[in-house]
């Protein structure tokens, strides 16, 4: 536990949930109103896990969503559960928009939920994710290390992943450094400053309420 917490500790800029960044990268960001592709990839030696962007819908359809969250931020959970799924269900379903989802990684125990989801393949990465955003009440805000970590591994189990391989997944250092890279690439190239941030076809939205984000896909399809 203590060796994982000194490796997540890596070139974070530890942020508020949904607040801004203390550095204001967004001042110094150009073109900080529009995101253009990722170039945080997998490592060569990476043989398994989900590196990169976590990719939702048809990888075709017109529109895309970029959204930067937080696993422990309260607003990007509310997103995902009380707002997403009827996106998902009128847009990513019919083939019209697909979901992009980048990490920004707010504090240690995100790093290591995080790390934890993209263990697997994409398939598993889902369930995980869906699974930590769901059940975030329980374990985000727990004071003990170690309770964090037990919540977290039982939320994993009914996800389908062995205590034994979630304490593997926990130590992989490449990724911790994989989502770093991701969510400095986030705040220096893209104005990333706080979570969740949504894009639609490159375009920085205001909020991210549903009609915010309906009104901008619809936009964007004519």
């Amino acid at each position: 536990m203590k060796r994982f917490l000194g490796v997540a500790a890596i070139a974070l800029s530890l942020a508020a949930c949904g607040d801004k960044a203390e550095k204001g990268a967004a001042d110094k960001a150009e073109g900080g109103d529009s995101v253009g592709a990722s170039s945080v990839t997998a490592p060569a030696e990476a043989t398994q896990g989900t590196w990169g962007e976590i990719l939702y819908g048809d990888p075709n359809a017109p529109v895309e969503i970029v959204e930067y969250a937080s696993l422990t931020c309260s607003h990007c959970a509310f997103f995902t559960n009380d707002i997403l799924p009827s996106i998902k269900e009128k847009y990513v379903d019919t083939g019209k928009v697909k979901i992009t989802y980048r990490n920004f990684v707010m504090n240690q125990v995100d790093l290591a939920a995080s790390t934890v989801a993209r263990c697997g393949d994409m398939e598993m990465t889902h369930k995980l994710m869906s699974a930590f955003f769901e059940t975030q009440g329980e374990w985000a805000h727990l004071q003990d290390q170690r309770a964090i970590l037990d919540t977290l591994a039982r939320t994993a189990r009914r996800a389908g992943m062995s205590r034994t391989e979630f304490d593997r997944c926990l130590a992989n250092t490449d990724m911790h450094k994989h989502l770093v890279e991701m969510t400095q690439e986030g705040s220096k190239e893209f104005g990333v400053d706080s979570t969740p941030t949504l894009f639609v076809n490159g375009k920085k939205l205001d909020n991210y309420f549903g009609e915010t984000v309906e009104a901008a896909i619809e936009a964007a399809l004519k």
